[in-house]
């Protein structure tokens, strides 16, 4: 398959606390280097749009911007996100994704306190180098929380008045079927189930599937879910099959010190899955058709 119209919506950058492989002009240098379409670049501590910006301004279109809402950027804070607004690419606003908290959801703290880690990063995304906040210092973010209401409003406002993907994040299952539904309902177009099967969520192929029927809503199945997290090809695979290609998107979610770049990752992740038996035309559309979509190209 020709990687020139695959899309990874999920490739982490640095520079950050977490050790990361690349920043994102050697991202966009490798992303064009591979052949590969593009890459939303992702970190967990702050917002990469100005880095897309200097990448974009240095010849790389096929970088964009997200922002994730920990309290590294004031949590559910909707200025967090009108700050990302404005900085635009041949009229296209940088900013694509806006991801739900992921190391300080209140799931992903529970979850990593069960494991016995006494940080919100989890050490095997380190290497196992010691980074992050203590978990006992870190306030739960719940979505579904009264007092966060009026907040998570104004923040799905602007991503759907701006056009925006909302990215569910590390939230747990009720919080997803908290916040879908809603974000619907105040007219979000595009959302991403954050990797489903991850420890923190633990959706089923019924769960996604009721999800999807709501429209604009897609599966986000990624590849570092295996060597990081223990997932078999054939997990992932009963998953494609169970919730359909139509909602799926195959992203990497890599970008750690030492593993693959976006471009091997996806090509990899394509040939297992191929190796499972999924059709060539349904990896195009997973690859290729759907993030393109939710990136309106």
């Amino acid at each position: 398959m020709n990687l020139s119209g695959c899309y990874d919506l999920h490739l982490h950058i640095g520079p950050e606390a977490i050790p990361r492989r690349f920043d994102a002009l050697s991202a966009g240098e490798a992303l064009r280097a591979e052949g590969m379409g593009g890459a939303v670049l992702k970190s967990h501590y702050y917002s990469t749009v100005p880095f897309v910006k200097m990448a974009r301004d240095r010849g790389f279109d096929n970088v964009w911007g997200s922002l994730s809402l920990n309290h590294y950027v004031g949590g559910l804070n909707p200025f967090a996100i009108r700050g990302s607004l404005g900085m635009k690419a041949d009229g296209e606003e940088l900013l694509k994704i806006v991801w739900m908290p992921t190391v300080h959801a209140q799931s992903h703290l529970r979850v990593q306190q069960g494991h016995g880690s006494r940080y919100d990063v989890p050490p095997e995304w380190t290497g196992g180098q010691v980074t992050g906040t203590p978990v006992d210092q870190v306030p739960p973010i719940n979505v579904a929380d009264p007092a966060l209401r009026s907040a998570l409003n104004e923040v799905l406002r602007i991503i759907a008045g701006e056009g925006l993907i909302l990215a569910t994040g590390h939230l747990s299952k009720e919080e997803v079927f908290f916040l879908v539904p809603l974000a619907k309902s105040m007219g979000v177009d595009k959302i991403i189930l954050t990797h489903p099967a991850y420890e923190t969520t633990e959706l089923s192929v019924e769960d996604i599937r009721s999800l999807t029927a709501l429209g604009g809503v897609y599966a986000e199945q990624s590849y570092a879910l295996m060597p990081i997290d223990n997932l078999t090809p054939g997990d992932i695979a009963a998953y494609i099959r169970g919730v359909g290609p139509e909602h799926t998107i195959l992203s990497t979610d890599l970008g750690q010190q030492g593993r693959m770049s976006s471009g091997e990752g996806i090509k990899l992740f394509l040939s297992l899955m191929e190796q499972e038996g999924i059709p060539q035309a349904d990896l195009e559309t997973m690859a290729a058709a759907n993030p393109a979509k939710l990136l309106g190209l």
